[in-house]
């Protein structure tokens, strides 16, 4: 077939126009530092955990290196349904998936599971996992607060979980895919069974006195632990002084932990100084509000144990001098009406992790111990 000379041109002017159109893209890509046919490997084949600003209350989602997603807790009800569409943006728009995989509540506070109804609204949950609920009737399980039948919260939970929820115990393990391991150390106030051959932890002797027992559902808290690899992340929900003193005196059930979920929001109630000493983070996230939580007494805690190399907050609070909190550059949240997320990207190994403001903030890398 004869070519004729003007086709001949235009296929030259195509081919140069693809060529500007590439170095453009690779431009850009590089700007953004994505790199063009390459995933970025932390955050595409490792495990990423975004800490969701619900203001104090708790909303932390999980995806493993299979994409499966687990998020523990559901931030607060009400607000225009301002904490599951804090969630859901983190969830669609930023991890780019379009279903939750696995919803794990905590315990029975509002701040933690009074987001569900919103939440089953605007996105597909796959199933449920709590401590159980007063109808299932589980042996040595009590209810101190509920959630009671006909309540609003409660009943929206159960609508939502209905046919797809589960209670867990301590010494269970979630149904996971790939090499991410998820235990239960503690659920109901119960912690899960030593290994036959644990020795006693050394530093028990130096635990302080027990407080009074907590009756409230906040020492019933599920505990979590996450292992992939070398890296280790603890979540004790709301946990207080008794039961984290049990996780690790006399046996130490936990081990060393590189990310530390700093317990009930940062109150002094909780994060007993044995535990923090026995479990030795590398770096610890408070999920507080701006007018809950960081209390003064346990960033100073944390200021003395000498493995934390960064400890971060989602909010200043507001209530205390600049003294009483983290450095500043480790606050995620300048302003109250917060809404950044906190993003860390776990490499495929464990082996380090590294913690960013939002999606394009300021990142630090850490190695895992």
């Amino acid at each position: 077939m004869k070519i004729r000379p003007n086709s001949i041109r235009a296929r030259a002017r195509f081919r140069g126009v693809a060529s500007v159109v590439l170095v453009i893209a690779i431009a850009v890509a590089s700007a953004v530092g994505v790199g063009v046919g390459a995933a970025e490997p932390d955050s595409k084949a490792g495990l990423d955990i975004y800490y969701v600003d619900v203001m104090g209350g708790a909303a932390t989602l999980l995806v493993t290196p299979e994409r499966e997603s687990i998020l523990i807790d559901t931030g607060w009800p009400g607000q225009n349904d301002r904490d599951p569409k804090r969630i859901l943006h983190v969830l669609k728009d930023v991890a780019g998936l379009d279903h939750l995989d696995h919803l794990v509540i905590t315990h029975w506070h509002m701040d933690h599971h009074g987001g569900v109804e919103g939440l089953a609204k605007l996105v597909d949950i796959k199933n449920f996992w709590d401590r159980g609920l007063p109808e299932d009737r589980i042996e040595g399980v009590d209810f101190p607060e509920g959630p009671e039948l006909g309540g609003r919260i409660g009943e929206a939970y159960r609508a939502a979980s209905k046919g797809k929820r589960k209670a867990v115990k301590a010494g269970d393990v979630l149904p996971l895919r790939g090499a991410i391991k998820a235990t239960v150390l503690a659920a109901s106030g119960k912690v899960a069974t030593a290994p036959e051959n644990a020795t006693a932890n050394p530093l028990c002797s130096q635990a302080p006195a027990d407080k009074e027992v907590d009756r409230s559902d906040n020492a019933r808290s599920v505990v979590l632990r996450f292992r992939l690899g070398k890296f280790d992340f603890l979540d004790c929900g709301d946990l207080t002084w008794n039961v984290e003193k049990a996780l690790v005196c006399p046996i130490d059930l936990v081990g060393p932990i590189d990310l530390y979920q700093v317990t009930h929001h940062g109150l002094s109630i909780s994060n007993n100084p044995i535990l923090l000493q026995t479990i030795r983070p590398i770096v610890t996230i408070m999920n507080n509000g701006p007018r809950k939580g960081g209390e003064a007494g346990t960033v100073q805690r944390l200021k003395t144990i000498p493995s934390i190399q960064a400890a971060y907050q989602l909010h200043r609070n507001a209530k205390t001098t600049d003294a009483e909190n983290t450095d500043s550059a480790l606050i995620v949240n300048t302003d109250e009406e917060g809404g950044r997320f906190l993003h860390v990207a776990v490499s495929p190994d464990g082996a380090r992790f590294r913690v960013r403001f939002g999606a394009d903030g300021p990142d630090r890398e850490f190695e895992s111990q």
